[in-house]
């Protein structure tokens, strides 16, 4: 049986892997509130923060 900072860490991996496709924040949030619906926001904007602050330096954003 896994403790509840595991399951918060699988569910961040999973909603990770849900938005890597994306390519804009909004997108990202977009698909992360349809996909995880009784997530909170500050859940889905905690993983897209994570993801942004790992992005390669010189990889610049492309918003639309």
């Amino acid at each position: 049986m896994g403790s509840a900072a595991e399951a918060t860490t699988d569910l961040a991996q999973t909603m990770a892997e849900r938005i890597m496709g994306t390519t804009s924040h909004a997108e990202a949030l977009r698909t992360l509130r349809t996909a995880f619906p009784e997530s909170s926001l500050a859940q889905r904007v905690a993983v897209l923060a994570t993801l942004t602050r790992r992005a390669p330096v010189g990889l610049p954003h492309n918003p639309r």
